[in-house]
């Protein structure tokens, strides 16, 4: 199971971001307020799918739909196996800014 919370602009993600738990999850970031410049945190991320770069991405499709001029979101402790799986879908080099 995932756990998300916010410290003002930051959401922390801590647990696994698997895809039996990312409706979970992202039901979870719906009832957050985002605000840019967003900071995700996956420093207390365990295992990690395909779908946790699938949720990256929604979550900064959300903020730009929000917020028209917000910039890319800032993705901060990410482990290793969630690099490789960017690496893998090419998006490492806008998401890793």
């Amino acid at each position: 199971m995932a756990q998300v919370t916010q410290q003002q602009n930051t959401l922390h993600f801590s647990g696994n971001l698997l895809i039996n738990n990312i409706s979970e999850t992202l039901a979870d970031v719906q009832k957050l307020h985002l605000e840019p410049p967003l900071t995700l945190d996956f420093s207390q991320v365990n295992e990690v799918d395909t779908v946790a770069v699938s949720m990256i991405l929604e979550i900064q499709r959300q903020l730009k739909h929000a917020h028209e001029q917000a910039g890319a979101v800032s993705v901060v402790g990410v482990p290793d196996n969630l690099r490789s799986l960017m690496q893998l879908y090419g998006v490492d080099g806008f998401l890793l800014n």
